[in-house]
């Protein structure tokens, strides 16, 4: 995850800023978010050194480690390159291993701190924290980070003061720097057993508030993110609806528990092995539900409809960072993608700009078959047969409404021909049992139409 460097980069490729955070003490890493005022809040690794950490009650005798990297969030003017604003986990430690050292007390009763020995899933790597994304929301004036080795979401009061952030009072909350929101492991804070986590090496925390979001969709405000590795072979994206008092600007717990107990939605591909991704990946909601999603280690992304139905899909055809043929059998994180954004057409940046396609990414491209399925816009007076069932499992039937149709083509997502049959005037079967499951497109050989469909097994 180590970068090291934040760049803003112009239409035509050009920097215009970079800011280098990136040696033997501190390295910017995974994640940044640029904020409606201009600042750029980025996540970065400090270093801790064997004598601090002892100082501050980590268990040497069980856990190997002898340097910890913790996390800082910095807000950085770029007008400027100055530091607004900073937060360090560092300074919201609490431990029970050692009563003479510093941040000593009982783990359960301190919700809002870090237990420096909580190592249950950092396999004794230095980076003991890993967070993995950052994003802020202008209402509540709050950061939301999430760590993958906690499986944890937490939130901070950005309304501190740097001097506040290091303290546990001040801010709109009154609880400094500590955490006024944690929700996914409570076993980390010794308020629950593993059995009761909810979080697994999740990403892409984030608000759902982004200009794309219809104000009125019902999870506007609501809490969206990835869910890598609910277990072998299942990840999700889900919702989750925090429960937050204005009057006292804090979130409903209870017994130290930070509602909700479960999430509200979960979204997945309709093929659920191709949204399994154990790191990386990315939800995106736009509209009134639409979602789009990124299993990063399949390089794999896609558009799921307000009803959950595959909208479209796109594999990156890089290996390695390299292009490769169009349908070339790639394997897993040979194309890994951290995460993918669909921008809308709407997007203040696209104004004015030229935005023609000016090539393929891949090699040897099937052009024929890209003008196929760019093809979604059908008038429904003019379709010509129907398909029903859709999503299909073993077979679908169509209904040809058409005497001059006696052919049709059907190819799968890489513009493969998998069948060229005859069919009839009136009701057609179509068996489905040796195709793989995924989008498949139907063209008659009049050319008048062109339909999608989904192959469930």
């Amino acid at each position: 995850g180590a970068g090291g460097i934040v760049e803003l980069v112009s239409w035509d490729n050009e920097t215009l800023w970079s800011y280098a955070i990136s040696d033997s003490t501190q390295v910017q890493h995974h994640d940044i978010h640029f904020t409606e005022n201009g600042t750029v809040l980025m996540i970065v690794w400090e270093r801790h050194d064997l004598g601090e950490i002892v100082a501050n009650g980590f268990d040497t005798l069980t856990y190997g480690q002898r340097t910890l990297w913790s996390d800082v969030i910095l807000e950085v003017n770029p007008m400027t390159d100055s530091v607004l604003w900073e937060w360090h986990a560092w300074d919201h430690l609490v431990q029970d291993f050692d009563s003479t050292k510093a941040n000593y007390g009982v783990i359960a009763e301190h919700p809002g701190l870090l237990d420096i020995n909580y190592q249950q899933f950092t396999f004794g790597k230095p980076d003991w924290l890993h967070c993995n994304s950052i994003d802020y929301n202008p209402v509540t004036d709050q950061v939301m980070i999430s760590s993958k080795h906690f499986n944890e979401i937490w939130i901070i009061d950005h309304s501190t003061s740097t001097e506040e952030a290091a303290q546990h009072v001040g801010g709109n909350s009154n609880q400094g720097g500590d955490f006024v929101y944690r929700w996914g492991n409570p076993h980390a804070y010794q308020k629950g057993e593993l059995t009761d986590r909810k979080l697994f090496s999740q990403h892409d925390a984030q608000w759902i508030d982004e200009d794309e979001v219809n104000p009125d969709y019902e999870f506007f405000g609501k809490i969206a993110l990835y869910n890598n590795f609910i277990e072998v072979g299942l990840s999700l994206g889900q919702i989750l609806e925090p429960v937050f008092d204005t009057t006292s600007f804090s979130y409903v717990q209870s017994d130290g528990l930070f509602a909700p107990e479960d999430f509200s939605k979960e979204f997945s591909h309709p093929d659920t092995i191709k949204n399994y991704s154990t790191a990386a990946s990315s939800i995106q909601i736009i509209g009134d539900g639409q979602v789009v999603m990124c299993a990063g280690r399949q390089g794999r992304t896609f558009e799921l409809t307000p009803d959950g139905e595959l909208a479209w899909e796109y594999v990156t055809p890089l290996r390695f960072g390299n292009p490769v043929p169009q349908g070339f059998e790639l394997s897993i994180s040979e194309n890994f993608t951290f995460q993918a954004q669909r921008y809308l057409e709407n997007y203040p940046a696209l104004v004015d700009k030229v935005l023609e396609p000016i090539g393929f990414i891949e090699l040897e491209p099937n052009a024929v078959f890209c003008s196929l399925v760019s093809i979604e816009e059908i008038d429904r007076e003019e379709i010509i047969f129907s398909i029903s069932p859709n999503p299909v499992n073993q077979s679908f039937f169509i209904k040809n409404k058409n005497p001059e149709i006696k052919e049709i083509e059907i190819f799968n997502i890489t513009g493969t021909l998998v069948l060229k049959t005859n069919i009839f005037f009136g009701e057609n079967e179509i068996n489905t049992t040796e195709w793989g499951s995924g989008i498949y497109f139907i063209k008659n050989q009049l050319g008048l139409s062109f339909q999608k469909i989904i192959v469930q097994h």
